[in-house]
């Protein structure tokens, strides 16, 4: 579990700030009399106290134990503060408003996963974000993709909901990607409307990789083998390449045979086997990225990286489910005749220029992504070759952002800035319908037909600012974005195209007071939205004309929300521990939903996007850490969301939705962490971590159509020997095998049954949770 402001202080953390190492503010961050300061202030308080323990080792000891105690989540570490630590203080440093600043100073709930834990608790992938964050809901769906909402915001399958971001650049056909050298993973809760636009209507979730540094060669190297055959290495090093320049080299690799299996029964019909691989779930993965950066002037500075990633696995681990809720059987078999799988390659490069101006930074960001992406779907998950489908998917987009940063250290901040994106995606699936559909006699015989054959061009433009004003105790913040977005797409195999446009004015309020230094009391409001677009037409369904008789698709409409939300954040005891608590209420407008259904005019189906109508969600956060001894650090989070559809949600068939609960909205959610990294010797210590990650209940599928998930408890443990820079540990996951789902929804039956009438007409689809699995790690910090 990590909730908000939770994590150890890593090394490498990130190098010392240019503004630092010229005797300037940093971007964004103030004096002692500015938030920034005054969280440096708290620790300096601690440590300087009598309360502490650790009082009597004086400056000296400040440095080394600079871990001891953060705010919410924060988590110990036992190697040296960078400069860059330092200098700020040892406090908790994100990047929420596009500023760098003090976690407890924000006032919204951003919850911050650092380095030492992504490392440690081994989180490579988004199921492992979404276990550890309450009231984050985030898995991987059948193409890759995420499924994610937050409080409620968001939606499964085609639509999103919530930006995914590396490095202040959004993803698109990569989000599911493995990230690593991070120095920290954030999860902002609620619209994101103002600093990051569409596509951030439930929040947002960024990957910050670790910045070249030039004052020291460093690095890490960690091998990790286990159960599953897997084999799991991944390296960094820093090198310094004189003056201000640094390079910073990150890669990875990992094989799995995943624990997923084809046992490859005969078909139903004519008794023929498929002869598919046994493990459905074996994938291999690797990438990496390479940056360099320094100053080109002395107030002008540029970071450049590049990125590389290949994927050759499932999709996912998609189960077909034929027991029901309360009695399911999670099996493990994926008796297909073709075994689902997702090859993608993904090239990344960024470039950042900032130009310190005296008092106003200027930071311009471009960047460019490359995704394709094949991917094979067994549909009727049998052991007939009835309906498979193919989809190659292409997605290239171009970003720009272009912004100006206040530096200074007076009451006023601020923050402006310009933003442009073009994003091309292309689809050129196709079906391809076995023997039962054509009516061979031939179990090998099939044909393919198009199913999406789609160009798509989306567009933004906007305008953004930022303002804060302290006055005495009080904050005010006021935002706004004036964003233009365009959605156009043509259906290449029918020749039907459509365009739409709209302008959203997003604006977002807050007001903060600060308790002494000591806590915060906030409020905010906020606006977001998801752009609307269009849905392409599959073979044989019917063509789609305007009112001017001229050629269109089928369009979805934007969708919109609005939050309200007032929190707290606090230090208690002293200094020894610090709580949070937030409670929200968000309106929810024409939410966008993905539906599956058969096609009108032809065999198959038909995906896409609908809107269905208005929601509401309201709940709370809460969180708690503690350090109650020098070695210890326990801490907690609970979230809880209430959402219903608004009176008079009706669907076009006459389903009355009002009252009820949309799906893919967990109700309770909660974790706990304890954290223990215990003296041996002066050289050594034992170290074990321990996440308990609880999700309640579940509505899984459409609005029309959904099944209960039942709650579940996963229990992870890392335990195992430190020894300067060498770390050996033994990593268990899921320590007690809790069978579960991380999300599903009633299928259509395309199996012979299904297909003669024989058995029912859905079943039900889930992603099921990673089994127990034991490895071991070795690690070594340079």
């Amino acid at each position: 579990m990590i909730a908000e402001g939770k994590y150890r202080t890593d090394e490498s953390q990130g190098s010392i700030p240019r503004s630092v190492l010229r005797g300037q503010s940093q971007t964004g961050c103030r004096d002692s009399s500015s938030k920034l300061g005054r969280g440096k202030m708290r620790l300096e308080r601690y440590f300087s106290s009598s309360e502490s323990p650790m009082a009597v080792a004086g400056t000296a000891s400040l440095a080394a134990l600079g871990f001891a105690l953060f705010p919410l989540e924060a988590r110990a570490q036992e190697t040296e503060p960078s400069a860059e630590t330092a200098a700020r203080g040892n406090t908790i440093i994100v990047t929420a408003r596009k500023r760098e600043e003090s976690l407890l100073d924000v006032p919204e709930s951003v919850v911050a996963i650092g380095a030492e834990d992504i490392q440690r608790q081994n989180i490579k992938g988004l199921n492992q974000i979404g276990q550890n964050v309450p009231n984050l809901n985030l898995s991987m769906r059948t193409d890759g993709y995420p499924n994610v909402s937050i409080r409620g915001v968001g939606a499964f399958g085609l639509t999103q909901g919530v930006g995914f971001y590396l490095d202040d650049v959004q993803l698109f056909g990569d989000a599911s990607s493995r990230f690593g050298d991070l120095a920290r993973i954030e999860v902002l809760k609620g619209p994101q409307g103002v600093l990051y636009g569409g596509s951030n209507i439930g929040g947002a979730v960024k990957y910050v990789s670790e910045r070249p540094d030039p004052e020291r060669v460093s690095g890490r190297v960690k091998l990790m083998a286990g159960e599953q055959n897997v084999l799991d290495g991944e390296a960094a090093i820093n090198l310094p390449l004189g003056s201000s320049w640094a390079m910073r080299v990150f890669g990875f690799g990992r094989t799995d045979d995943g624990f997923l299996y084809n046992p490859n029964s005969p078909a139903p019909v004519f008794g023929v086997t498929y002869d598919q691989p046994r493990d459905v779930g074996a994938y291999e993965e690797f990438g990496g990225r390479v940056a360099i950066a320094g100053d080109l002037t002395d107030n002008f500075s540029l970071q450049a990286s590049a990125r590389y990633n290949e994927y050759d696995g499932p999709a996912n681990n998609w189960s077909r489910e034929l027991g029901s809720p309360g009695n399911f059987t999670y099996p493990k078999a994926l008796d297909v005749n073709r075994n689902p799988r997702n090859e993608r390659k993904t090239f990344g490069a960024n470039l950042e220029l900032e130009l310190d101006l005296g008092g106003v930074l200027v930071t311009s960001i471009s960047s460019y992504t490359d995704s394709k992406s094949d991917r094979v779907t067994d549909v009727d998950l049998t052991q007939l070759w009835a309906f498979n489908t193919i989809q190659p998917q292409t997605f290239e987009v171009l970003t720009q952002e272009l912004r100006f940063t206040s530096t200074d250290d007076g009451p006023f901040q601020w923050i402006v800035g310009l933003y442009a994106r073009d994003l091309q995606e292309t689809m050129n699936s196709t079906l391809e319908f076995g023997w039962i559909f054509i009516e061979s006699d031939d179990p090998f015989a099939y044909v393919t037909v198009p199913f999406v054959t789609s160009e798509e061009n989306k567009n933004n433009a906007a305008a953004f600012g930022n303002v804060t004003y302290e006055l005495g105790n009080i904050e005010l913040g006021a935002g706004l974005r004036v964003d233009r977005w365009r959605s156009q797409e043509c259906a290449l195999d029918v020749g039907h195209c459509a365009s739409k446009s709209e302008t959203e004015v997003l604006p977002r309020l807050s007001l903060t007071y600060d308790l002494n230094g000591d806590a915060i009391i906030y409020t905010t409001y906020s606006k977001g939205f998801e752009p609307g677009g269009w849905n392409g037409i599959a073979d044989g369904a019917p063509l789609i004309f305007g009112p001017d008789g001229m050629p269109t698709l089928v369009g979805y409409e934007p969708e919109r929300s609005a939050q309200y939300e007032v929190g707290v954040k606090s230090e208690i005891l002293g200094g020894m521990g610090s709580v949070t608590a937030a409670a929200f209420y968000t309106t929810y407008k024409n939410r966008q939903f993905e539906f599956i259904v058969p096609n009108p005019g032809g065999d198959g189906l038909i995906e896409g996007i609908t809107n269905v109508g208005d929601s509401t969600q309201w709940g709370l956060e809460l969180s708690a850490s503690i350090r109650p001894v020098d070695y210890l650090t326990l801490s907690g989070a609970f979230g809880l969301v209430e959402a219903e559809w608004d009176d008079g949600t009706v669907l076009i068939d006459g389903l009355d939705l009002s009252g009820k609960t949309p799906p893919n909205v967990i109700g309770t959610s909660a974790n706990f962490n304890a954290n223990l990294a215990l003296p041996l010797s002066d050289e050594m210590d034992f170290i074990a971590d321990l996440q308990v990650s609880y999700k309640g209940k579940m509505k899984g599928g459409k609005p029309w159509n959904n099944v209960e998930n039942p709650s579940y408890t996963v229990v992870d443990i890392q335990t195992g020997i430190a020894r300067g820079p060498w770390e050996l540990m033994l990593n268990v996951q899921n320590v007690f095998d809790q069978e579960y789902y991380t999300d599903l929804e009633p299928f259509p039956n395309l199996g012979i049954d299904g297909l003669t009438g024989t058995g029912p007409e859905t079943f039900i689809i889930g992603t099921l949770g990673h089994p127990r699995i034991v490895t071991a790690s070795i690690s070594y910090k340079f």
